[in-house]
């Protein structure tokens, strides 16, 4: 039979070529099904006159040896390829909240003199919050590369608790909480449903080590692409899935859009659950799982913009810069849109080992769907000229906001490029060009997480819409679901053993 695999992989994000890299190296025949022009998902780079942009991935956490994240790398094979720059030891993350500059050094024991030099009064309050953090990573075994106890994660009390109850509970001093909580928009953070699972699993991931990739971080991609197909795997672009293909009760294989059928004894699908659940047809799964898959909302978007700046006009950073116009760090993830923006995150990216200064800048607010929804059934790259009236209009506005923290970006940008949730939905595949997939309500864990085995036989999810999102979350989803179909035991010793 042409085209047939042991396994199918719809996608070729971080999830995808990850689930292929390691089934490839166990000796499955693998091929990864891409619908667009070019692989790797939010690890995509793009160009604008000559400066290279991230789409999404922009820096990386727990990469020193012994680390998590490292020890993935190594076992993919891509860690001693990587070009890489560490970001500063001292402050890696800088937060201006209300005017009110605070700092986030690497390392648990820095970080913790470095909140008491901000709170020297709340030393109990500052070690029961890192004591807490200790608690919840020490409860997740996977998370440690240990041989997990119980496969179902919304067993974790932790996930049923929420990180803004939690910090209320741990300080009543309104100014720490606000600081210990300000690197929520890198999991979007909502008060009202992120867990403390979540929260710890973040900070502690980066909080460990950050570093940024050297020219983007489609190299992530391109390495495991490159190994995947050293094993006789295949990865094919273009070839967008259409439906799946099922003799009497049994998934066989899938159609693309072209016609081209391709048959596997298992299907992994790193396309956003709803979508993959679109493509069968009625009848062939029980309508309250559709139901509950379809129900789970999903996190907040973002407007991103990205600037071409005139060379030598502003400095490379060796941190990121989160900035919230009010002390409330969870305000602006339900803004009020007559004021947008009023928080952004701005970051410059790593060309050189020893450049000091940059040609680009980046630039991220949130941003709801619905501001963008009366453009959402026009075409791609053809949404008329009150789309780009629109996004030339926001731009504005966040240059202008950043420009009062930065002035070097006055009369220095060159050219800019902006991504909308529109361009999110369409590129990465997200309902509502959500950031990170779907919302994970630490109200209700049973309905809100996704397992990787589906109701389905031979269909498996993988990707952030798994457990956590981010290289980390989604290298982790990829181990559990190759863990259904080899062993897991065997694959995390493995790991361990590089």
């Amino acid at each position: 039979m042409q085209n047939k695999y042991d396994i199918l992989i719809l996608g070729a994000g971080l999830g995808g070529l990850e689930c292929a890299l390691i089934l490839s190296k166990k000796g499955f025949k693998v091929c990864v099904l891409e619908k667009n022009k070019h692989i790797g998902g939010t690890l995509q780079n793009f160009e604008l006159h000559g400066c290279t942009f991230s789409s999404g991935m922009h820096y990386l956490g727990s990469l020193e040896d012994g680390q998590v994240l490292n020890k993935l790398f190594r076992f993919f094979g891509i860690l001693d390829k990587l070009h890489l720059k560490k970001m500063d030891d001292k402050v890696f993350d800088r937060f201006n909240i209300g005017g009110e500059i605070i700092d986030y050094p690497m390392g648990w024991n820095n970080f913790r003199e470095k909140m008491l030099s901000y709170f020297p009064h709340e030393k109990a309050a500052i070690d029961r919050y890192i004591q807490l953090i200790n608690e919840v990573i020490n409860s997740q075994a996977i998370y440690n590369l240990q041989e997990p106890g119980s496969y179902d994660i919304r067993e974790n009390l932790f996930l049923k608790t929420g990180i803004y109850d939690a910090i209320q509970s741990i300080t009543k001093n309104e100014d720490l909480q606000n600081v210990l909580c300000a690197l929520n928009f890198v999991y979007a953070g909502d008060k009202h449903t992120s867990s403390l699972y979540t929260h710890a699993l973040v900070n502690n991931y980066y909080i460990s080590s950050a570093y940024r990739l050297i020219g983007g971080s489609s190299q992530v991609a391109d390495l495991l692409a490159q190994n995947i197909r050293e094993n006789g795997g295949d990865i094919l672009t273009e070839t967008e899935v259409k439906e799946f293909l099922f003799e009497n009760d049994q998934m066989v294989g899938v159609k693309t859009s072209g016609g081209q059928k391709f048959w596997s004894d298992k299907i992994i699908s790193n396309i956003h659950p709803t979508a993959t659940l679109e493509k069968l047809e009625e009848g062939r799964i029980r309508k309250s799982f559709l139901n509950r898959i379809s129900s789970i909302k999903n996190t907040i978007s973002v407007f991103g913009l990205h600037l071409k700046l005139k060379p030598g006009s502003f400095p490379y950073l060796g941190y990121n810069y989160h900035y919230y116009k009010h002390k409330d760090v969870w305000a602006v993830s339900t803004y009020d849109e007559e004021k947008w923006p009023e928080f952004y995150y701005l970051y410059t990216p790593a060309q050189e080992t020893k450049a000091n200064m940059v040609d680009g800048v980046s630039l991220y607010a949130y941003m709801q769907f619905d501001e963008v929804s009366q453009w959402a059934d026009l075409p791609m790259n053809d949404r008329g000229t009150e789309y780009e009236t629109w996004k030339e209009q926001k731009a504005k506005k966040l240059i202008a906001l950043a420009s009062e923290q930065f002035p070097e970006l006055n009369d220095n940008v060159v050219d800019w490029i902006a991504a909308t949730p529109l361009t999110y939905r369409d590129y990465i595949g997200t309902p509502r060009g959500a950031m990170y997939g779907t919302l994970r309500d630490y109200k209700n864990p049973m309905a809100s997480y996704i397992f990787p085995r589906t109701k389905i036989p031979n269909l498996y999810f993988t990707g952030q819409n798994i457990n956590l999102h981010g290289m980390l979350g989604v290298s982790i989803s990829a181990l559990l679901t190759c863990g259904e179909i080899v062993d897991l035991h065997e694959l995390i010793k493995e790991v361990n053993n590089g």
